[in-house]
């Protein structure tokens, strides 16, 4: 890894990220409509250690729960009426993540993907359905593959892992082993920092709207170009 970056990051240390996304029972009945019925304890922001147990806790079901995790996320809320439209589709894999079927977290991003590719899932992008396999079933050590943990691990790593588009997104070429290979740079990132693995994603993740202390040097030192990256 870059010692330079490396260094930044260990002496920022721990980051609050605090309470982020929508009011999550606002967003469930902006995108299913009022006459849905949605778990009052939605009436929330989460913060991300209530999501992980609202997530564990079986008494809630598969509807509610990926209501929680795509508010927290901030998914627009066209996208989320559209990714409704199959409804059954999103709601069988969400069980499958919860009931422990997927044996590694290769085989749970190629599910997502596939179905993507298949334009079964509009609106569920790679930063939306990792956001799934980490908080669905977190013995997989799947983790957030957005555009702010790609960048931060292209940043430390020094070199191209995670293609990220001309407008900033998680491009859809990635595949699981690209996902695999992140996922093992933040596993080893997590040694470093003596911490989870969550734990040091939570950190590269940082605090949106200029807030974290990360996320300004990342974007500091880190532009993208039509043909790749630069990494200063």
């Amino acid at each position: 890894m870059n010692d330079v970056h490396l260094k930044y990051l260990i002496q920022i240390g721990n980051n609050d990220q605090g309470y982020v996304g929508n009011n999550s029972l606002n967003w469930g009945i902006s995108v299913l409509g009022k006459d849905t019925n949605l778990d009052p304890f939605l009436n929330r922001q989460f913060n991300r250690y209530e999501l992980f147990d609202y997530c564990q806790n079986q008494n809630n079901d598969n509807l509610n729960i990926l209501i929680a995790i795509l508010s927290w996320g901030g998914m627009r809320r066209d996208h989320g009426r559209r990714l409704f439209e199959n409804e059954n589709v999103i709601l069988e894999i969400v069980g499958k993540l919860r009931n422990g079927n997927f044996e590694t977290r290769k085989q749970a991003f190629d599910v997502f993907r596939n179905e993507r590719k298949k334009k079964i899932l509009p609106g569920l992008g790679i930063g939306y359905f990792t956001k799934l396999i980490c908080f669905l079933s977190p013995n997989l050590n799947g983790y957030i593959m957005d555009q702010w943990v790609a960048k931060s691990i292209n940043l430390l790593a020094g070199y191209h892992i995670v293609d990220i588009t001309n407008n900033n997104w998680v491009n859809d070429n990635n595949d699981s082993s690209t996902y695999e290979t992140f996922c093992q740079h933040i596993d080893n990132l997590a040694e470093i920092l003596e911490c989870s693995g969550f734990e040091a994603e939570k950190r590269i993740f940082s605090v949106g709207r200029k807030k974290g202390k990360w996320r300004n040097y990342l974007i500091q030192n880190y532009t993208t170009k039509k043909y790749g990256i630069t990494i200063r």
